[in-house]
């Protein structure tokens, strides 16, 4: 059976290595002579492992093989709900709350359906994959409410309102350079939708959940 780093690559693959080097040379990662010879090292490899070899110290495994081997990567994220514009992660709340909290990973497309009660977000210690976010909301009885930290952004401008339920967002509709922006769109209905920064509330339970050592809160 064929090494999977036996196999060969293409210009794609050799582009994006160098992509990589140049981003993290900016990050003061590496000096102007190492990145010269990476670059000619990438230019020149004919296998994953060649790639694997230029770029094993400067990236985490999950980006590293999204470069050394682009294609299975992006078969998986294809089956998982929420990386596909056509299969959002759908959070539904119908008669209990449907809740993320702590390091949890966010797709960039995301259905939420507030039926009978609320969908709460936290975002404040999420784990991002892209700087665009893509929300739909299906209003219904429940509110939608997302927390971000500062430097995110909330863009709400493409939501419908209805007479009953209300929007409300005191988020910067622009992040700062390098922070995501959540684009939201799809309508209220008896619920509202709100965007918002964390309250004292939610710091403090921030702090209880890092107090016993953190983790994801995911309550469906």
């Amino acid at each position: 059976m064929t090494d999977p780093l036996d196999i060969r690559i293409g210009h794609a693959e050799r582009d994006e290595a160098v992509e990589k080097l140049r981003v993290a040379a900016g990050e003061g990662r590496l000096t102007l002579d190492e990145l010269d010879g990476r670059i000619e090292r990438a230019l020149s490899a004919r296998t994953r492992g060649d790639v694997q070899d230029v770029l094993v110290d400067l990236l985490p495994s999950t980006e590293l093989e999204a470069v050394v081997n682009p294609a299975v990567v992006a078969a998986a994220q294809v089956k998982a709900p929420g990386w596909s514009w056509q299969d959002p992660l759908a959070l539904t709340a119908r008669w209990e709350e449907v809740v993320r909290a702590g390091p949890w990973e966010v797709p960039p497309f995301l259905e939420l359906n507030p039926v009978a009660s609320n969908v709460k977000l936290n975002f404040v210690d999420a784990r991002t994959t892209g700087d665009l976010i893509d929300v739909v909301v299906n209003g219904g009885a429940g509110n939608a409410v997302l927390i971000v930290p500062p430097g995110w952004g909330v863009d709400t401008s493409r939501v419908e309102k209805n007479s009953m339920g209300v929007l409300k967002t005191s988020v910067d509709q622009r992040p700062r350079p390098g922070q995501p922006l959540l684009v939201v769109r799809g309508r209220t209905a008896i619920g509202n939708i709100v965007a918002r920064y964390p309250n004292r509330f939610d710091t403090w339970q921030r702090d209880r959940r890092l107090a016993k050592g953190g983790g994801i809160v995911a309550k469906n």
